[in-house]
């Protein structure tokens, strides 16, 4: 019996971990891809790739400073693409800062029709010193970019760039490449399109270290093209899934007996299989212990799903052949869409090995190992009626429509900094009578919203808002009236005649008053992780009194003495902040105290310059 059983819930790894840089070197470039997405997640993840001691998510979400300085950092090395339609719920907190994700997150659509649905990472790093090669890694996930807790699988794959290219990496090159022309709205900008051809090009020689007593990995993409890939029949067959069909469960068993057959799913999704399905399968199991998940199967494939349900997230196919075994995992359920038609995009990584190294498809499942967390499964009907599956189909329906539909937001600057949104789409959607549809500006919330039975290039009254709360993002809320069965979700636009001083308008509404721009600037000045410790910390307390002047806070002056002896890019990231800021006012004065002001003239004259001169 192996040491390391893959598949065992206790061999846990952070997501942190994941995105943490080796030793030595920092984040060049990223580019993450997930069917869903929350704004809370997709902004800890650039404070948790800037430093690593924001990884308590939810001190990170009640610290602004600490999310604008990751954003600040990082948000321009970073691409998120997500399915048109799936970012879910309102962010709490500083949702201002959700503006400076505008350039991060793409929403695309599937090629074929079918779900966005892949889930990877990767990453390159460069070395700090300059003196080391760069490094890549690759992570292959079966989770979104969301709060879900569920029990979910992940493969993070180290690797350099070899001069040669390895024809192992094509099915995730040609994924990369694809991204651009998947846009559902507002396309990447140029950056982020630059970015991916240039990941792409290392990911075409990359060689990867292969985890212990595997002898290959492998990749596989499905929804580009009209090839669709599935993973090889074997004589056993162990399949983890929360989502199931009977045609796709047909085809990955082939002549594998029922006493070597596996099935692990979701309880309300078995009760759905025919009894023929069920019985092909000698071994039927769910959780036992039960977490959130939610997931983006076609609805007409699989049983409702109103909201989140408490069960499993995590996707592997095993398989054995001869003395050897197959682990597959990634974002794939093993429903027709994903294996069968290749309608969804889906991506894959197969771990090969011997038998006698990495155990059996019966190993993995043993009581010893996984199955101390599983329980039989026991027949029952379904939970819901064809007429909620009905329900939930036109919803996600007219969500498909709108989210191809090119929606627009047009400013209209009017007093005071002030911004009045029109909302249009470039391609017309027909609400049917049987839905209702609310749509509202993101930042200033649903009192906002404006009940929507016809969109088109008729442009539709958002109201007038303060700039800093002007976004693109569009809240929308589409209920089936019949059932009431309801989705909130957030939606990208193109934003239109946007002022160009909005970045420094939602800067001056975080750091409000002088205590938040001091801490802001030790942030800047100190060392990374231990200036974001103390800031967690401290929350939205601490700081100290300007009123004796800058000379008797004498950390400051000491963090901007080292910094002068630097390499001069935290000095420049605090004259951009000035520069900001500019002579913004706060509840005590001045933002930025005369004091300092004078202080910081003096080695705004001396400081290092971008190419290193003084």
């Amino acid at each position: 019996m192996p040491d390391n059983i893959a598949l065992d819930p206790e061999n846990r790894v952070l997501y942190g971990e994941i995105l943490r840089a080796p030793p030595g070197y920092e984040l060049d470039a990223a580019v993450a891809t997930t069917y869903s997405l929350d704004f809370e997640t997709a902004l800890v993840i650039p404070a948790t790739l800037a430093f690593h001691a924001a990884e308590n998510r939810k001190q990170t979400l009640d610290t602004p400073l600490a999310l604008l300085e990751g954003l600040e950092r990082v948000a321009k090395k970073v691409a998120i693409f997500c399915e048109g339609g799936r970012i879910a719920g309102i962010p709490r907190g500083a949702n201002r800062l959700t503006a400076l994700l505008e350039d991060t997150v793409t929403e695309v659509v599937a090629p074929r029709g079918g779900a966005f649905h892949p889930k990877l990472w990767l990453l390159r790093f460069t070395s700090i010193s300059g003196r080391e090669e760069p490094r890549l890694r690759l992570a292959i996930l079966s989770r979104n970019l969301t709060t879900d807790m569920s029990w979910d699988l992940s493969l993070a794959l180290d690797g350099t760039i070899g001069a040669e290219a390895d024809r192992t990496n094509a099915p995730i090159v040609g994924l990369l490449r694809a991204l651009p022309n998947m846009a559902s709205g507002q396309k990447p900008p140029k950056h982020v399109r630059t970015m991916l051809t240039s990941l792409a090009k290392d990911l075409e020689c990359a060689k990867w270290i292969c985890p212990p007593t595997m002898r290959r990995v492998s990749f596989a993409v499905n929804g580009l093209g009209e090839t669709v890939w599935r993973p090889k029949i074997g004589a056993k067959l162990g399949v983890i899934s929360p989502f199931v069909t009977d045609a796709a469960l047909g085809a990955l068993l082939g002549k594998v007996t029922a006493e070597n057959a596996w099935l692990l799913g979701r309880s309300e999704e078995l009760a759905g299989l025919s009894g023929e399905t069920l019985e092909k399968f000698g071994h039927i199991r769910v959780l036992d212990e039960m977490a959130e998940t939610e997931d983006g199967e076609d609805a007409s494939e699989t049983a409702h799903n109103q909201g989140p349900v408490r069960g499993l997230h995590a996707k592997a196919f095993v398989t054995e052949h001869y003395s050897s075994t197959e682990i597959t995992m990634g974002s794939g359920n093993a429903t027709s869409a994903a294996l069968l038609s290749g309608a969804n995009v889906e991506v894959f990584a197969t771990l090969s090995g011997y038998t006698r190294d990495i155990g059996s498809v019966e190993a993995q499942m043993s009581p010893e190992n996984l199955g101390r967390f599983l329980r039989d499964f026991v027949p029952h009907a379904p939970d819901v009626t064809e007429l909620e599956q009905q329900a939930e189909r036109r919803v996600d329906e007219l969500l498909r429509q709108i989210a191809r539909s090119s929606p627009r937001l047009r400013c209209e600057v009017g007093p005071e900094n002030s911004v009045t949104l029109y909302l249009s789409v470039k391609e017309a959607v027909k609400v049917p009578e049987a839905l209702g549809l609310r749509a509202w500006p993101l930042v200033p919330g649903e009192s906002w919203g404006v009940d929507i039975t016809f969109l088109s290039q008729k442009e539709i009254l958002l109201g007038r808002h303060a700039l800093r709360d002007v976004t693109r993002w569009i809240g929308l809320r589409l209920q089936d009236r019949e059932t009431g069965f309801c989705r909130d979700i957030t939606l990208g636009s193109e934003l239109i005649d946007l002022p160009e001083n909005r970045t420094e308008e939602i800067l001056r509404a975080i750091i409000e008053n002088r205590e938040a721009f001091l801490r802001y600037i030790r942030l800047l000045l100190g060392d990374v992780s231990d200036a974001v410790k103390t800031l967690l910390a401290a929350g939205a307390g601490g700081g100290a009194d300007w009123g004796d002047g800058i000379a008797q806070d004498a950390p400051i002056l000491e963090d901007l003495v080292r910094a002068l002896s630097g390499d001069g890019r935290q000095l420049r990231d605090v004259d951009r902040l000035i520069t900001r800021l500019g002579d913004a006012e706060g509840p005590d004065g001045p933002l930025i105290p005369p004091e300092f002001r004078k202080l910081w003239a003096s080695f705004q004259a001396v400081m290092p310059k971008a190419n290193g001169k003084k």
